[in-house]
């Protein structure tokens, strides 16, 4: 899930969740089955520096030795510059989603159930092949699905493709419920990778790697969770088309060409962490009519090593991930304030970091007040992560790491960079009216800054371009039901 804010997946933790603390039932009952979900629509207006997509400078065509499939290189046989489009300003995004809820009841208290949830983004653009074939970008993709089984002392287990109790289930600080979202909404839909970035570092981009859940049920304001995922992958299969070695392979933990292919270590279902487990202690209550909640929480991972070409040994070039998170919020007379700081071992993506890289931190601040149909908030995120500037490596005839330079160098491995760090921050205001029950009108603007010293963060414009940004601007309509 890219955002903390997908549709209906709250309604359905909420209708879930709701059922841990149902009192016992009196009489067995059959499962039921609803059909739940959203759709939305938005009007964009969008100010972006270097508005270009741009395929051979910035982003990989294929992979290759040495530096090439690196982001910032030019793979064998691309032209720097090439493949170029200018964008317009002005675009209509739709996006739907189905969820399929069941429910069921045991005479001894017991729930069960299961959910799937279809989404209609499961493109990020058109795939085209050869110029013929192609696959269209509203092709729908499961978002998550996962069965559960609950009982109101003892707690939930949750198994399957799900976020973690870090994942959005536990969280505590992010107040996004005001327009689309705000620096975590919908304005990513409307700009591009290259300039102007992404906020996929909220609870719901961590991804939903099938994994296994416990949430126990709340002791004087607390409760706790944990979940546990073996890898970064969803769905069934080994994740290896055509007996093809990847490290894309659900359970790959080495392979060959990880250090010069960075996405690999990019976020959800693309990640080179092994092992990951979530850890969650949360407190609720009111205090003199003021609703609180605060949450501690810590996700650790181990992660895939690099299989050498020559002789096959295996090194280790990725940190685990390392991860703290704590956040807290209260609510009272239609206000609600919170926090969330973030800080550890890993990148923008949600991936594992590379042996060297400086610890990253993220903190963010929102606030939003509802009266009768109206709701209006703002929120704000700033974030240093190691920076996204090209890497090298190389190895000699035995399969062996040559001479280390720069910063990042390490044990076994040739890594260099320019050291910088990446800054990002952002900042929204949105508002929303409640027409209609599950129907909202939308208005929100956000603005999203990037910079990293000495990385050329625009590939069309000539020289260094350090700095890059965005304005977005929405109105529209978002019907869940």
């Amino acid at each position: 899930m890219r955002k903390i804010l997908l549709g209906t997946t709250a309604v359905v933790s909420a209708v879930v969740g709701a059922a841990v603390m149902a009192p016992e039932a009196s009489a067995q009952e059959a499962p039921t089955v609803r059909i739940g979900g959203y759709f939305r629509a938005y009007y964009g207006y969008t100010q972006q520096s270097s508005r270009n997509s741009v395929t051979g400078t910035g982003m990989p065509l294929n992979v290759g030795s040495g530096t090439e499939g690196i982001p910032g290189n030019s793979p064998t046989g691309a032209v720097a510059g090439a493949n170029t489009a200018r964008l317009g300003k002005h675009d209509i995004s739709t996006d739907a989603g189905i969820d399929v809820i069941v429910n069921g009841k045991l005479a001894n208290g017991i729930t069960y159930g299961a959910t799937i949830s279809l989404n209609s983004n499961g493109l990020e653009g058109r795939q085209v092949v050869n110029g013929r074939a192609s696959a269209g970008k509203t092709t729908v993709a499961v978002d998550e699905m996962y069965a559960f089984i609950a009982h109101a002392r003892f707690g939930q287990v949750r198994f399957g493709d799900e976020d973690g109790v870090m994942g959005g289930l536990m969280n505590s600080g992010w107040v996004q419920g005001f327009g689309t979202g705000g620096v975590h909404g919908s304005w990513e839909s409307f700009v591009t990778r290259q300039a102007g970035g992404r906020t996929v570092t909220a609870p719901g981009g961590i991804g939903d790697a099938s994994k296994i859940i416990y949430m126990s049920p709340q002791f004087f304001g607390f409760d706790f969770g944990a979940s546990y995922a073996p890898n970064a992958n969803v769905g069934e299969d080994t994740g290896c088309p055509n007996n093809s070695g990847s490290g894309y392979c659900d359970s790959a933990y080495a392979f060959s060409g990880a250090r010069n292919f960075g996405i690999y270590a990019a976020g959800p279902e693309q990640a080179v962490k092994r092992n990951e487990v979530q850890a969650a202690l949360r407190w609720r209550g009111n205090y003199a009519g003021v609703g609180l909640a605060a949450t501690v929480g810590y996700i650790g991972s181990g992660a895939a090593r690099d299989l050498a070409s020559a002789n096959g040994s295996q090194w280790r070039v990725f940190n685990g991930l390392n991860i703290w998170q704590v956040g807290a919020q209260a609510s009272a007379y239609g206000f609600t304030l919170g926090a969330n700081y973030t800080w550890g071992d890993y990148n923008f993506f949600w991936g594992n970091t590379m042996r060297g890289d400086r610890q990253a931190e993220q903190l963010t601040i929102g606030a939003q007040y509802t009266y009768g149909p109206f709701t209006i908030g703002s929120n704000f995120v700033t974030g240093l992560f190691e920076g996204g500037s090209k890497n090298t490596y190389s190895e000699n005839a035995a399969g062996t790491a040559v001479t280390s330079v720069g910063c990042r160098a390490t044990a076994n491995v040739n890594v260099s960079n320019n050291c910088a760090m990446m800054r990002r921050w952002g900042v929204s205001v949105g508002a929303n009216y409640r027409l209609a029950p599950g129907m909202d009108l939308i208005a929100e603007w956000v603005h999203y800054s990037v910079r990293e010293q000495g990385r050329d963060l625009d590939p069309v414009r000539p020289g260094i371009q350090s700095r890059a940004f965005s304005d977005v601007f929405i109105l529209g309509t978002r019907l869940a039901f």
